[in-house]
This record gives structure tokens, C-alpha cells and sequence, in this order.
């Protein structure tokens, strides 16, 4: 009886085991996780370490990224068009950004509220610093007009996730 239990046990601790390193990575930081590119020129490669090929550059400091892996000093990271490599993780922020995506502009809001004062319409592709996430909202500052937008309006944040 104790041999039918014990192999049940085992595959229910490994299973486990294999679900939380889905979640979090060596670093302790959750996987996936939101970050942002720390300078003008960041190369990433196709593999995790500088023998291997450069695969994509990006050219903007504060474009948001999509940490999806992490092997030792090395992150997995895409864009908002799936686009990336792995880039050391010295060249990775974390300063919060997202992008405003769709194709039409988007209101900013004074307030979390549809009722409020619109202070700004965006563009799309447009580059905001994230303040805060809370409830189905974001808090940004765009180009110095802070206001609030819905996450669903936006790349860079999950919709469960506040701060």
C-alpha cells in the first residue's frame, strides 16, 4: 500500500515544484513580469549569453518589454509586437512604461472615471511613464499631463496586477 501512495505523492511535489518555477524565476521576480529598456541602443540575442547572435536592437530608452524567462544574468524579453531576444539584464529597467495601442486615439482622464474631465486623447504607439495600477485603470504620465486610462487601452500592464 505504502508503494502505490509514495509514487503519488512524488508526481504531486513535482508537479508542484514545476508550477512555481513557472511563476518565479531564480531571481525571486515573478515570470512573466513587465520592464523597460534602460537606454537608447540594447541588443538582444538569440541565445542567453554574447557568443550568440544579435537578433534585434532597440532603440528607445523606456520602450516597456516582457521579461518571459531568465537564465542566470540573461532575460527573455519581447515588445508589444512579440519582437526581442535575451538582453543581460543590466540593460533592463525597472521603471514602469506602457504603449497605447488600437488604432484610434484614447482619452486620458483626470480622475479613474469615464465622467471625468478628459485632459488628453493619446495616439496610438505612444510612450507613457506607468504611475500606479489600480481596479481596471492606469495612472500615467504622458509628455506631463497625468491622467488615468483603462489597462485594456494599453501594453505594459496585466490586467490583474496593481500597485
Amino acid at each position: 500500500m505504502k508503494l502505490k501512495i509514495l509514487p503519488k505523492l512524488a508526481l504531486v511535489s513535482l508537479l508542484w515544484f514545476i508550477d512555481v518555477g513557472n511563476i518565479y524565476a531564480k531571481s525571486g521576480l515573478a515570470i512573466p513580469r513587465f520592464a523597460s529598456i534602460k537606454s537608447n541602443k540594447v541588443h538582444s540575442r538569440t541565445g542567453p549569453n554574447l557568443n550568440y547572435p544579435i537578433e534585434w536592437e532597440f532603440i528607445a530608452k523606456g520602450e516597456p518589454v516582457e521579461i518571459v524567462a531568465e537564465f542566470d544574468l540573461w532575460r527573455r524579453i519581447r515588445d508589444k509586437d512579440g519582437e526581442g531576444g535575451w538582453v543581460h539584464k543590466t540593460m533592463l529597467s525597472g521603471k514602469r512604461s506602457v504603449v497605447i495601442i488600437g488604432s484610434n486615439l484614447r482619452n486620458l482622464y483626470k480622475d479613474k472615471s469615464h465622467n471625468s474631465k478628459i485632459i488628453a486623447k493619446l495616439a496610438p504607439d505612444l510612450r507613457c511613464v506607468l504611475k500606479k495600477a489600480q481596479d481596471k485603470w492606469c495612472q500615467l504620465d504622458c509628455r506631463g499631463q497625468q491622467g488615468w486610462i483603462l489597462k485594456d487601452e494599453v501594453w505594459g500592464v496585466y490586467f490583474k496586477e496593481e500597485f
